[in-house]
C-alpha cells in the first residue's frame, strides 16, 4: 500500500468515527445561528467522505512533499458547512457582528469585496467565515463539547443564494464560447442589480415611514393634490388610531380598495371623512357592544362621507347595520 492509499484509509476511518460527533456539532451551531436576528434560513451539511478525498487530491496533494506526517482532515476546512440566508445585503454585516457573541472568527473571506474590485466580472457574492465556538464560563456542557470544532459559515442574501445554486447547475463557465460567457455575465449582473435594488427599495420605504412620523410630530399640513398611497394613508390613520398596529399588506390592500372607488382620492379627503364621521363609527361600535378595527371604522366613515362614491366599500351586512343609524 503506497503512502496516499494509507492516508486515504486513515482519513476514512477518522471520518466515520467522528461522523456522529460532527452531526451533533453542526446541529448545535445551526441552532445558535438561526436565533440571530436578520437570519431568515439556516442550512447545513457535512461534506461526504468521497468529496473530501477528491478535494484533497486536486487542491492540496500536488503541492505536498513526500512527508508521511500529514493528515487529510487537516486540509478540509469546509468539512462542516453552514449557510445562513438573509433578505438584504446590509444584513450580512449585522449578522457577522452578532455572531461574535457566540463564535470566534478564525478566518474571513469576503467574496463580495473581492468581486467588486474587478471591473468586468460578475458572479457569486457572500461572506465566508471560519468559526469556532467561544469558550464561556458557565456555558452549557452540551455546547462546550463542540468548542474544538472549526466550521465554515457562508452568509448570503436570498438572491446571492439563488444565484449560487443556479450557477452550480451551469456545467461549463470558463473555457466556453464568448457569447455564452457574455450571457452568463449578463445574467449574473441582473442578480447583482436585483440585490442592490431590493436594498435600495427597503431603505426608501423606511425613509417614507420616517417621514410619516415626522409629519405627525410636526403637524404638517395635508396634501390636497396627490392621490392616496400607503404612506399618505398611514399618516392620516395614525393620527386617529395611534395605538393600532397597522400590518403592511393589509394597509396596501385597503388603499387599493379605496383607489378602485376613486383613483384620485387624496389624504385630505380621507382626513375629512374620518374627522367628520369617526364619531358615527364609534356610535355603531358602542351600540353593538363590539370592538371594530380601524379598517371597518374607516369604511363606515367613507360610506357616510360619500354614499354614492363608496357604495360598495361596505358588505351587505355592514350596510344593514349602518342604515339603522342613518
Amino acid at each position: 500500500m503506497d503512502l496516499i492509499e494509507e492516508k486515504v484509509k486513515e482519513f476514512k476511518k477518522w471520518y466515520h468515527q467522528q461522523l456522529t460527533y460532527h452531526q451533533k456539532g453542526i446541529e448545535c451551531f445551526s441552532n445558535i445561528i438561526e436565533n440571530i436576528e436578520k437570519v431568515d434560513q439556516v442550512l447545513f451539511r457535512i461534506k461526504s467522505c468521497d468529496e473530501c478525498i477528491k478535494k484533497f487530491k486536486i487542491k492540496y496533494l500536488p503541492y505536498l512533499d513526500s512527508d508521511s506526517s500529514f493528515k487529510i482532515q487537516d486540509y478540509i476546512t469546509d468539512l462542516i458547512g453552514v449557510r445562513a440566508v438573509c433578505y438584504y445585503s446590509d444584513d450580512l454585516v449585522s449578522v457577522k457582528r452578532k455572531l461574535k457573541k457566540h463564535f470566534r472568527v478564525v478566518e474571513t473571506t469576503d467574496k463580495t469585496s473581492l468581486l467588486e474590485k474587478t471591473e468586468n466580472q460578475f458572479g457569486y457574492k457572500g461572506l465566508h467565515l471560519q468559526l469556532k465556538l467561544k469558550k464561556k464560563r458557565g456555558a452549557d456542557k452540551n455546547i462546550e463539547d463542540y468548542s474544538s470544532l472549526v466550521f465554515e459559515l457562508q452568509i448570503r442574501t436570498v438572491i446571492q443564494d439563488a444565484w449560487s445554486i443556479l450557477d452550480h447547475k451551469i456545467k461549463y463557465k470558463k473555457s466556453i464560447p464568448h457569447n455564452l460567457k457574455r450571457r452568463i455575465n449578463r445574467l449574473s449582473a441582473l442578480f447583482e442589480i436585483a440585490d442592490e435594488e431590493f436594498l435600495s427599495i427597503k431603505k426608501e420605504i423606511l425613509q417614507e415611514e420616517k417621514i410619516i412620523y415626522d409629519r405627525l410630530r410636526k403637524k404638517r399640513s395635508l396634501d390636497t393634490n396627490l392621490a392616496l398611497d400607503v404612506f399618505r394613508f398611514l399618516y392620516i390613520a395614525k393620527k386617529h388610531f395611534p395605538d393600532y398596529k397597522f400590518i403592511e399588506y393589509k394597509v396596501d390592500n385597503f388603499v387599493q380598495e379605496i383607489l378602485i372607488h376613486k383613483s384620485d382620492f387624496t389624504e385630505s379627503g380621507l382626513e375629512l371623512a374620518i374627522a367628520k364621521y369617526l364619531h358615527f363609527s364609534n356610535k355603531i361600535e358602542k351600540a353593538g357592544n363590539q370592538t371594530l378595527n380601524p379598517y371597518t371604522k374607516i369604511r363606515y366613515c367613507l360610506y357616510r362621507y360619500d354614499r354614492k362614491l363608496f357604495e360598495n366599500i361596505l358588505s351587505s351586512y355592514q350596510k344593514e347595520v349602518i342604515n339603522d343609524y342613518l
